[in-house]
């Protein structure tokens, strides 16, 4: 695993070879489109029904304590869900809000440019950085409120629309503290 802090304040890192080769490539070989599913957050988005594989999951909540000793944190809680983004899927430019920090790995995508942005303001013209949609890449934003109780606005989005006859997995994580 490769983590690099991409700001000063600790809030945003990029992730890589989160998983081992041969964990990625049982991810990659696994028929998506034959999981059952649910609708998701988002147009287009459908979270699967990974308990026909739990082992999977299991791969990542296993690494937290890793993730813990990368970025010199004590987290104890991960829970996530797989996204199956379908053709016409694209997120636009939001925050997460209230919802605490999260990792969001990339797995299977028609190309690289359907990663996640994140952007300084409200605004698609101040870019902060792209992450590429690349198997085994992602990232982990750090939406804990301040000290102060303040809320950071991390402004991100994924702009480009999943074209027709293809289709986007990614994996999306909340990790919190109790």
């Amino acid at each position: 695993m490769i983590v690099s802090a991409l700001d000063t304040h600790g809030r945003l890192y990029e992730i890589k070879d989160l998983l081992a080769p041969d964990q990625l490539q049982e991810i990659l070989r696994q028929n998506w489109l034959n999981l059952p599913t649910q609708p998701g957050n988002l147009q287009h988005r459908r979270s699967v029904d990974v308990s026909e594989i739990p082992h999977i999951e299991r791969w990542i909540t296993d690494l937290l304590p890793e993730i813990n000793r990368r970025l010199d944190t004590a987290f104890d809680q991960i829970y996530g869900q797989w996204w199956l983004d379908l053709p016409g899927f694209h997120c636009p430019l939001h925050t997460d809000g209230h919802l605490p920090n999260a990792l969001q790995m990339y797995w299977i995508a028609p190309g690289e440019q359907y990663g996640t942005g994140f952007y300084d303001y409200k605004d698609q013209r101040y870019p902060k950085h792209q992450f590429f949609s690349r198997p085994n890449t992602g990232y982990i934003m750090r939406n804990h409120a301040n000290a102060d109780g303040s809320q950071p606005l991390q402004w991100h989005a994924m702009l480009n629309t999943v074209p027709p006859n293809t289709w986007r997995l990614s994996s999306y994580h909340i990790i919190t503290y109790r």
